[in-house]
């Protein structure tokens, strides 16, 4: 499973055409999670198909980066790379 984190553009609609991509390449989000503050924010996703998923994001000219949990991406690691832990989330329980 990857995690991708991309981050999105402060315009209406942003998301939508993130997922509707996805979408028209059959592409199921399968976890997400992100924050937003302002104008700044960040989005992490996996999805069904992480070869399809690089394809959709690059047709979109959207920038994202890559995360492979078993070479050791944790949780907190995650809440780091979107922003969470600096507004106080931590991925421990």
């Amino acid at each position: 499973m990857i995690w991708f984190t991309v981050q999105l553009d402060d315009k209406p609609g942003a998301l939508a055409r993130m997922a509707a991509a996805l979408g028209d390449k059959g592409i199921n989000i399968t976890a997400i999670v992100g924050i937003a503050e302002d104008t700044d924010g960040a989005l992490m996703l996996t999805t069904s198909d992480a070869a399809g998923t690089r394809k959709a994001f690059e047709g979109l000219g959207l920038a994202f980066e890559e995360h492979d949990p078993e070479s050791g991406l944790s949780l907190d690691d995650m809440t780091r790379a979107t922003g969470l832990a600096d507004r106080g989330v931590s991925g421990t329980r």
